[in-house]
C-alpha cells in the first residue's frame, strides 16, 4: 500500500528552516509530499536541510533571507511562487529572545531588534504571502508563538511583548482573510530542546520554569504543524494550538 501523503502537490515555505523546529517541520512537510522552501540567514544549514529532503525523495529549495527585512521577505515569497507556481503553507518560525533582564535595564536597540525578529517579521511574511494565497482562494498561515506571549514572565519584556503581539496578529489577520480561503493559526510548542536551548533544557525532563512541563523534541512540534497544514479548507482559524503542559 502506498504511503499516505496528504500534502502532495502543495508548496510549503518555512522561515528559520535551517535548524530546530523549522528544520523538523520542513522534513515533515516533505515526508507528507510537499515541495518545501526553507529560508534562513545561514546558507550552510539550509543546504543541509535541502540535501536531507532530497535523500527522502522530496523537492526543496533554499533561500537566504533576513526576515527582519521586508524586502527580503517579499523577495522570498515571490521567488517561491515563481519557482513552484503557488504557496500553500507559510510557517513563520524564525524568532528568538535576544535580550534578557528587567525592562529598566534593557538596551533599547536590543529590545527593538527582538520586536523586529519576533513580530515585525511576521507582518512582512504575511503581507507578502496573503496576495498569492488569495489568488488561489486557499492557504494556511502558521505563526510560531510562545507561552511567554500568553503569561507574564519577568525579565523577558521584549520577547513577551513580541509574542503577545504575534498572538493578536493571528486573530486579527484570521478575521481579515477567512473569506479568501486562508486560515491563520498560532502554534505554541512549550519547551523544546534545540541548539539554542540545549544549555537550559534536557529532553524528556521538566525545565526549571515549570515542573509540569516536559522538554520536547522538535519532531513533536512538527507533527502538530503538519496536522494544521493538512486541515481542510475552512478548517480552524484564529486559534492557538499548544503543546504546553501549563495554562496559557
Amino acid at each position: 500500500m502506498a504511503a499516505i501523503r496528504p500534502l502532495d502537490g502543495s508548496v510549503c515555505l518555512v522561515t528559520g528552516g535551517g535548524r530546530g523546529i523549522g528544520k523538523a517541520s520542513a522534513l515533515a512537510f516533505a515526508r507528507a509530499g510537499a515541495s518545501v522552501v526553507v529560508a534562513a540567514r545561514s546558507r550552510e544549514q539550509l543546504d543541509e536541510v535541502v540535501q536531507e529532503i532530497g535523500e527522502l525523495g522530496g523537492t526543496a529549495m533554499a533561500i537566504e533571507a533576513d526576515v527582519t527585512s521586508g524586502e527580503d521577505c517579499h523577495a522570498m515569497v515571490k521567488r517561491t511562487a515563481a519557482e513552484f507556481g503557488r504557496l500553500d503553507v507559510l510557517l513563520a518560525n524564525a524568532g528568538g529572545g535576544l535580550t534578557e533582564g528587567r525592562l529598566v535595564d534593557s538596551d533599547p536597540q536590543e529590545w527593538t531588534r527582538t520586536i523586529a525578529l519576533n513580530l515585525t517579521s511576521l507582518f512582512h511574511c504575511c503581507q507578502a504571502a496573503v496576495p498569492i494565497m488569495a489568488g488561489q482562494r486557499a492557504g494556511k498561515i502558521l505563526l510560531m508563538g510562545s507561552g511567554i506571549g500568553h503569561a507574564p514572565t519577568p525579565g523577558a519584556s521584549a520577547y513577551a511583548a513580541a509574542k503577545a503581539g504575534a498572538s493578536q496578529l493571528v486573530r486579527v489577520l484570521a478575521q481579515e482573510v477567512w473569506r479568501l480561503g486562508i486560515d491563520v493559526n498560532e502554534v505554541v510548542p512549550g519547551p523544546v530542546a534545540t541548539e539554542l536551548t540545549k544549555s537550559h533544557f534536557t529532553p524528556g525532563q521538566a525545565p526549571q520554569m515549570a515542573k509540569s512541563e516536559r522538554v520536547k523534541h522538535p519532531d513533536e512540534v512538527a507533527e502538530l504543524v503538519t496536522w494544521l497544514a493538512t486541515r481542510p479548507t475552512a478548517g480552524p482559524t484564529g486559534q492557538t494550538f499548544s503543546l504546553a503542559r501549563r495554562p496559557l
